[in-house]
């Protein structure tokens, strides 16, 4: 994180505006905070001094130190200390005893998994925030704090922990497996919050303690995890005084209850204090309310319309009433629910109306989005409408969250909202306004559509991240509905956005879930969503399902005459068949694709076509018709100003200029296309662009720059669940190894690659495994051993492997037999080597072997018979090559 990040994301964990930390640190204008946060300037010393003093973190901590600019890569967040915790979590009042005891528990060593167990309303976040705050010095690694309370899926556990462990968009596969790799050998403190209708996931935490030796695991819940290495500690209600024996006026506040209660009130009354006149009311309302801090909070915001005395007589008006509607539920739950129903109870028609409504949306809205939601289907004006919003914020029944770009949002605490999404369903009105709600959600997923792949990107990435909860909500109801042609269109529209955020594999179950819906008569939209969960397959290496989809998808776009569905499916399925090593096929495919694209006037799609159809060329060797058909590709998204096509394409044309021998101009790219992704911030195409960086580092021969840019790509591929690319960076960084001479970390490397892909569907690299082998047992002096393996990579070399790799063995094989003491025969074969392998293609280490074995050579033969045996082998087919062995 940049220092301006820094303190930007250290003001929004209070809560504090721009102007909160002006006035804290006598700053004259608030907007002097906007630009040291976007790192226009940078505060003096006396303001470096004074924003320590008020965020009490130190300069390295909030980072208020100058950094180096243009810098190409940032250290990964994974290597910094975690200490994510609600700076400003409310009021946090007692509870001093509670505190130290937890906290002593929580250090002991045969303690590992601590439940703050309590009913709801409580206090168990504000008490586990405090303990965890107390105990930082004792995780090295720092704390991270994990709201569950929108998950719904105990599956959804795992992959909250490692977004918020900064493993971002993991709802992919296995994501225990990267939790428990990033916390293997950390000493850290999860607090996990709200657990108690995700207990289903207990084995899971249990799992990750056993597998993670170091952490623990602070857990806030309304019921015990039941697993034997469990400790509990039960959180108390605030201490309350007792009405029988009720202290004087000034002693009250000693109670944490009623010091909690005139706490809140002062928010809104600064003035306010207990009296004889009120002293009694009070007491009985805390004693009623029992303690619950939420509770309490939520009937102090009633005192700007009610004396305390009045207030009291209204709730023990109504609770009778409570109870008997809701005589099922237990009785240290009722207060707190009541205290729900109360506040409702106290508004309005309309307020009532908006507030139920309001339930529909998970995790907020803006006030932008509630007047185009609402306007339509509220009798109220927009103006009305705001002000009703208003009332409901002003009585704490929404809460406010400042988000990017200064924009507030409106939220419901999870307790409330789950009340008022009750009120909904007693009214009948939650069937009608859901599907209100769905509509509204594919408006603006297919309004974002077209923008993903234009200059806006990233402001429509933001506003799709910021729904993304309701976006999944919309699109799942409408696929439990059965409404096809409905969910047909959100899930094409929410397509590019998945892929560009790198959801793969939550997209894949939607897909699948989406085409399992009753058919209809719209074939056309129907292709493009087979299209799409084909493209997906084919990622996932899934061939025999991949190749069915798009079949399919071609099959309806040619009926339907979706020229642009049609460029996309055939340019997936050249792909598929690309692997199945039917490679006429698959040219006829992309050459029809970028045919189709010249009629289409979408520029999107006819970049893509080239770009694939170049890349195609190179693969075959072709490079100088790859360079044209790229150079257009690039010239097409730089018109175009699409970044993401841009940076994407650029990769392509990166692995080409490698190929062509100009590194420089490769570097140059690489970069270019390494700033991009990292401006538009999409993951998967940030690991992309590492591994072009990665691939060019290594050929200039800086093998640790490579291992580092590599390294980073696999790191984000393991987020993204992205097994293939996870093995191929495997194999990638073994280069290195051998580069290096580490042979213990090649081997390694090896086998690690194998577990990753034998139960992926053409996910393997056979010659290259085999090469690196071959190469490892050399190295050893293994000569043997090494014959056999570049024996076996060349026996799995077909027309749409990459010749490198073929040159690569036939080169080994020529040291071996130089070893060996057979000069004609090393000769012969690397000659036959550099049909397939050429100069620039090799890296600097290889490309000293290559020079040093063949200087060895001309001292072995003379020049005359060096030149016959070359030319022999240079010219022979690969047949023939293993025929000559």
């Amino acid at each position: 994180m940049a220092y301006s990040d820094k303190l930007r994301s250290e003001r929004l964990l209070r809560s504090w505006t721009q102007k909160d930390v002006a006035d804290r640190i006598n700053l004259p204008d608030a907007r002097t905070v906007g630009r040291w946060e976007r790192g226009i300037t940078f505060p003096s010393p006396y303001y470096c001094r004074e924003l320590v003093r008020v965020f009490e973190k130190s300069i390295e901590e909030l980072e208020l130190i100058k950094q180096p600019q243009n810098l190409l890569v940032t250290e990964s967040p994974l290597s910094e200390a975690f200490n994510k915790l609600p700076a400003n979590f409310g009021f946090f009042v007692g509870r001093r005893k509670e505190v130290a005891d937890a906290s002593t528990l929580l250090q002991q060593a045969n303690v590992r998994l601590l439940t703050l167990l309590g009913s709801g309303g409580i206090g168990k976040t504000r008490l586990g925030i405090e303990v965890a705050r107390q105990a930082r010095d004792y995780f090295e690694d720092g704390i991270c704090y994990i709201p569950l309370t929108a998950l719904r899926d105990p599956a959804e556990v795992l992959p909250a922990i490692a977004t918020m462990l900064g493993i971002q968009g993991t709802f992919s596969h296995a994501p225990e497996k990267q939790v428990k790799a990033f916390l293997h050998k950390k000493k850290i403190l999860l607090l996990l919050d709200n657990f108690e209708h995700l207990t289903n996931a207990a084995h899971l935490i249990e799992e990750l303690l056993q597998d993670c030796p170091h952490i623990k695991v602070l857990v806030t819940s309304r019921h015990v995890l039941q697993l034997g290495i469990e400790h509990t500690f039960s959180v108390p209600p605030l201490s309350l005084p007792d009405l029988k024996a009720l202290p004087i006026p000034e002693n009250l506040m000693q109670y944490p209850a009623i010091a909690l209660f005139v706490q809140y009130v002062r928010i809104h009354n600064f003035t306010f204090k207990i009296t004889d006149d009120n002293a009694r009311a009070i007491a009985e309302l805390c004693v009623h309310l029992d303690g619950l801090p939420l509770a309490i909070e939520l009937a102090a915001a009633r005192i700007r319309l009610f004396s305390p005395q009045t207030l009291l007589a209204r709730f023990l008006q109504d609770q009778q009433v409570l109870k008997s509607e809701l005589s099922s539920i237990p009785e240290r739950h009722r207060t707190l629910y009541y205290t729900i129903q109360w506040s409702y109870d106290l508004l309005n028609e309309p307020e009532q109306w908006l507030f139920r409504h309001l339930s529909l949306f998970i995790g907020g809205l803006s006030i932008a989005t509630i007047e185009a939601f609402f306007v339509d289907i509220m009798p109220a004006s927009s103006a009305m409408i705001i002000e009703i919003v208003s009332s409901l914020f002003n009585k704490s029944l929404l809460q406010r969250s400042e988000e990017e770009h200064g924009e507030p949002r409106f939220f419901m605490l999870e307790t409330i909202r789950t009340y008022t999404l009750n009120c909904l369903q007693k009214k009948g009105e939650i069937e009608e306004h859901r599907r209100v709600y769905a509509l509204y959600y594919l408006a603006l997923v297919e309004q974002a559509a077209p923008f993903l792949k234009k200059t806006q990107q990233m402001v429509w990435l933001a506003k799709m991240d910021q729904e993304l909860d309701n976006i999944r909500a919309a699109l799942q109801w409408l696929i439990e509905r059965k409404e096809t042609d409905l969910a047909l269109r959100f899930a094409e529209a929410f397509g590019k956005f998945c892929g560009l955020r790198g959801y793969w594999h939550e997209e894949q179950r939607l897909l699948d879930a989406t085409l399992q819906l009753p058919p209809t008569q719209e074939q056309e939209l129907r292709g493009k969503v087979l299209r799409r969960a084909g493209h997906l397959a084919y990622r996932l290496r899934r061939m025999a399902q991949a190749r069915t989809l798009l079949e399919q998808s071609v099959a309806c776009s040619r009926k339907t005459g979706d020229w642009q569905n049609l460029v996309g499916a055939l340019n997936s399925l050249a792909w598929v068949f690309y692997r199945q090593n039917e490679l006429d096929v698959a040219q006829d495919m992309l050459e029809e694709c970028v045919a189709v694209s010249s009629f289409t006037n979408d520029s999107w799609v006819r970049a893509n076509a080239l770009e694939s159809l170049g890349r195609f060329m190179h693969y075959q060797g072709q490079l100088d018709e790859a360079y044209t058909l790229l150079q257009e590709s690039v010239e097409i998204a730089r018109s175009s100003l699409d970044k993401e096509s841009l940076a994407r394409i650029l990769t392509t044309l990166v692995n080409l200029e490698v190929s062509r021998g100009n590194k420089d101009q490769a570097m140059e790219l690489a970069q270019e296309s390494f700033l991009l992704a990292r401006e538009l911030n999409t993951r998967p195409l940030i690991a992309l662009t590492l591994g072009t960086l990665g691939t060019v580092a290594f050929m200039q021969g800086d093998y640790t720059l490579a291992q580092q840019h590599f390294e980073d790509r696999s790191a984000i591929a393991e987020e993204l669940g992205d097994l293939p690319a996870i093995a191929h960076i495997k194999l990638e960084l073994a280069d290195i190894a051998l580069a290096t001479k580490n042979l213990m970390w090649v081997a390694q490397l090896v086998k690690e690659n194998y577990e990753l892909v034998k139960n992926l569907d053409d996910a393997s690299d056979p010659i290259m495994v085999q090469s690196i082998l071959g190469d490892l047992n050399y190295l050893d002096n293994d000569f043997v051993q090494a014959t056999e393996f570049y024996r076996k990579g060349l026996q799995h070399y077909n027309a749409s492997v990459d010749k490198r790799k073929a040159g690569r063995c036939l080169m080994g094989l020529a040291r071996v037999s130089l070893a060996h003491d057979i000069p004609e025969r090393a000769t012969y074969l690397l000659g036959a080597a550099t049909s397939y392998l050429k100069p620039y293609d090799m890296y600097p280490m290889q490309s000293t072997d290559f020079q040093q074995t063949i200087e060895r050579l001309h001292t072995l033969l003379d020049k005359a018979d060096f030149a016959r045996v070359w030319l022999e082998g240079s010219t022979a087919s690969l047949e023939q090559v293993l025929q000559y062995m």
